[in-house]
C-alpha cells in the first residue's frame, strides 16, 4: 500500500500513484466515483475488513475531494485522510464552534472580530489518535475571550493573533503546542 501524506499533488496524482504501487481495492463504487465521508463512516465502519482499503470522498473537511485510508493506530480502526494539511476559515464573531474532525479542516484560521465571548468545542467523533487540529485566532478580542474547552486538564484561552495546536490521543484533546 502506498502511504502519500502531501498537499501538493492533485487528486489525480494521488490515484495514479495508489493504483500504480498495487491493486488496490476502493470502497464505493471506484476510485473513480467519490463518496460522501458520512456515507463511508456509517456504511463502510473502520475495522479490521477493511484495513489498508481505500476510500475517495468528495466532502472531506467540508468540500475536499480527498483518498482516505483505512489504518489501525494500535487501539482503534480509523478512516485517515491521505492528504491532511487544508486551512478553513470561519468568521464567526461570538458564540460556539464546534471541531469536528474530518469535517472541519485541521487549521481553523478564526478571522472574525468578536462580539462576545467564544467557545471553541473540539468532539471526539471522527477524532483518532495523533490527530491535530490547529486554531489561529487572527481577529480582534476587544474585552472579549476565545477558549478552546473540552480539553483533558483545563481549558485554553486564546490571546489575538495567537496560534494553539490540540492533538487527540488514548483519552481525548490535550495542548500540544
Amino acid at each position: 500500500m502506498v502511504e502519500i501524506f502531501s498537499s501538493s499533488l492533485s487528486i489525480e496524482q494521488v490515484l495514479a500513484l495508489i493504483n500504480s504501487a498495487s491493486p488496490s481495492t476502493f470502497v464505493g463504487n471506484s476510485a473513480q466515483t467519490p463518496i460522501s465521508v458520512a456515507n463511508l463512516l456509517s456504511n463502510f465502519p473502520a475495522g479490521p475488513s477493511y484495513l489498508g482499503m481505500y476510500a475517495r470522498v468528495f466532502d472531506l473537511f467540508g468540500a475536499v475531494d480527498d483518498i482516505m485510508r483505512c489504518r489501525f493506530d494500535g487501539v482503534n480502526y480509523r478512516w485517515v485522510p491521505q492528504r491532511p494539511n487544508f486551512v478553513g476559515t470561519s468568521a464567526a464573531t461570538s458564540g460556539t464552534i464546534t471541531i469536528t474532525p474530518l469535517l472541519t479542516a485541521p487549521t481553523l484560521r478564526l478571522t472574525g472580530n468578536l462580539l462576545g465571548n467564544m467557545t471553541i468545542n473540539p468532539v471526539s467523533t471522527n477524532a483518532f489518535i495523533g490527530m491535530q487540529q490547529k486554531i489561529v485566532q487572527e481577529g480582534i478580542l476587544g474585552l472579549f475571550t476565545s477558549t478552546i474547552t473540552g480539553l483533558i486538564g483545563s481549558n485554553l484561552t486564546l490571546l489575538g493573533n495567537t496560534t494553539k495546536t490540540i492533538e487527540y490521543g488514548p483519552t481525548g484533546w490535550f495542548q500540544s503546542s
